[in-house]
């Protein structure tokens, strides 16, 4: 049985929105620039969409993805090679994308258990940490929405961070039953 283009457009959809947290963290262990690794992405998903085509259905669809951005990060890498003092090698770039590749399924086990930990949060410390992480507020942002001293901010985004590290460390040793 072929496949439509409508059904192409529905199994791109549909792999694309499963897939697309994945990819942006592959992005951005090449590329630490938020607005840098954001471009990236955008022309990765474009060029994914006009070569779905191509796609062997029969394949994992977040290798064959993730090659487009390694494609797109060396792509990246030489248009700004005038302009960029520092610009790592490819040689490392290939290191960093091929290391990334094989962390996924670990990352992805870390990944779940950390949302299942900061379910077990309370209120106000799940409040701290998805200022912190999720809006990207600064510290001082952080500090009056919460009434605190920086130094007593820091302090308990260090103790939330340790029971994190210690709840997903746990989860993970147990299989996800922590």
């Amino acid at each position: 049985m072929s496949s439509t283009p409508d059904s192409d457009n529905e199994l791109f959809l549909s792999l694309i929105t499963a897939n697309y947290d994945h990819l942006r963290r592959y992005i951005y262990t090449l590329l630490p620039s938020d607005e840098d690794a954001k471009d990236v992405l955008q022309e990765v998903c474009i060029s994914i969409s006009r070569k779905f085509g191509e796609y062997d259905k029969a394949r994992p669809f977040l290798p064959w993805a993730c090659r487009f951005a390694y494609l797109k990060v060396l792509k990246f890498h030489e248009q700004q090679r005038p302009r960029r003092v520092v610009r790592l090698p490819t040689e490392v770039l290939e290191l960093l994308a091929v290391t990334r590749e094989e962390e996924e399924p670990v990352l992805a086990e870390r990944l779940a258990a950390l949302d299942k930990c900061l379910e077990k949060l309370s209120d106000l410390d799940r409040r701290l940490i998805l200022a912190r992480y999720v809006d990207r507020a600064s510290a001082e942002q952080i500090a009056a929405m919460f009434s605190q001293s920086r130094r007593t901010l820091f302090r308990n985004l260090e103790r939330v961070r340790r029971l994190l590290f210690e709840c997903i460390s746990r989860s993970v040793v147990l299989g996800g039953q922590a």
